[in-house]
């Protein structure tokens, strides 16, 4: 195992980083340390030739961690600067690209689930977004095997597919919670990581990043490492003193956005399936009602929704799940499009 040198790690996110910005703003190093070592307020240019440090060649090079107030300013030298909150700056989408989130994984001990679970609610909340309960997904897979196993192999080809680092970081995160769990799902969970692994490793490269091939084959082993370690040991972690806002979770993530239209499409397939116990006296929401059976027995009224509605919930989520997914997948690409909407490095050269 790498995991016993976790500074290791962090060189390689640092290469990564400075790797990630020269091909987001198609430039070269000199050009990071012309336009990214100036504070945002009053400097919109770039360094004269003649004057320009070498600073990013300590990243790009050695893999000096840029986080920290290392640096002094160039307009006034008794001041130093954090590099990499600079760049955030003007490359906000850069932050992630260092791999920092990914460090808690590469310890001899996981992290606990605290942290996990943080992660996997920042990801959901940060885009709007809900895990399907795991008693939904039961339910679709008995009402309709074909269709589950059809969104089963779409959606976590999605989720590999974006091979960036906060959909890798949730991936893991959501492992680390399977385990803890004791989940008897968890090698699903550990293949999707794996696979979600193997293709960011593999992004390097096929991005085109400087020296990818390399970089790639870097970090692949301390990223398995981080999984092994988690799928073995991740019920040993300390227990999570956050409410368990994540409730009732299937052995793999379905995503889909969290609005009414799906509440209530969870609602009537959760009524529908072998724990339509817990639906008990919630009556089912009104587009789901008709044709529903209902039945009292010592003043508690279980409702069964009708076929039509179920075949029509199970459609409203197969679309929103295939559209959540989809939109997820495209992150691959969106990852390295820098515009001035999201940026402000819009010089001329």
């Amino acid at each position: 195992m790498v995991l016993d040198c976790a500074s290791g790690f962090r060189q390689i996110g640092a290469w990564v980083w400075t790797r990630y910005l020269l091909k987001s703003l198609e430039c070269d190093v000199q050009w990071l340390n012309r336009t990214l070592l100036l504070p945002c307020e009053g400097f919109t240019g770039a360094i004269y030739k003649g004057l320009t440090p070498r600073v990013f060649e300590e990243i790009h090079n050695a893999g000096k961690n840029p986080d920290g107030a290392y640096w002094k300013e160039i307009k006034d030298k008794t001041k130093k600067f954090n590099l990499l909150e600079r760049v955030c700056e003007r490359v906000p989408a850069s932050r992630a690209w260092l791999l920092r989130d990914l460090n808690r994984y590469m310890q001899l001990d996981p992290p606990s689930l605290l942290d996990s679970r943080e992660q996997l609610l920042v990801y959901t909340n940060s885009r709007g977004l809900l895990l399907v309960p795991g008693r939904v997904m039961a339910t679709v897979k008995h009402l309709d095997p074909a269709l589950y196993a059809d969104l089963e192999h779409r959606c976590t080809s999605a989720l590999i597919k974006a091979a960036t680092p906060s959909t890798l970081l949730f991936v893991i995160a959501f492992l680390h919670e399977v385990a803890w769990r004791r989940h008897r799902g968890t090698q699903a969970a550990r293949e999707l990581a794996d696979d979600a692994v193997t293709a960011f490793a593999a992004s390097m490269h096929e991005r085109a990043f400087e020296d990818g091939q390399r970089l790639g084959e870097q970090l692949q082993p301390y990223l398995q490492d981080a999984v092994a370690n988690v799928s073995v040991w991740g019920d040993r972690s300390a227990p999570s003193k956050l409410p368990r806002a994540l409730g009732d979770l299937w052995v793999l993530p379905f995503l889909v956005r969290k609005n009414q239209d799906m509440l209530d499409a969870c609602a009537c397939l959760h009524a529908a399936g072998e724990a339509w116990y817990e639906r008990i006296d919630h009556p089912l929401p009104e587009r789901y009602r008709d044709g529903a059976l209902e039945v009292t027995t010592e003043g508690l009224t279980s409702y069964t929704p009708a076929h039509a509605s179920i075949e029509a919930a199970l459609i409203a989520l197969r679309l929103e799940l295939l559209k959540t997914h989809g939109d997820i997948s495209l992150e691959y690409n969106q990852s390295l499009l820098i515009t001035t909407a999201t940026n402000h490095v819009a010089y001329e050269r």
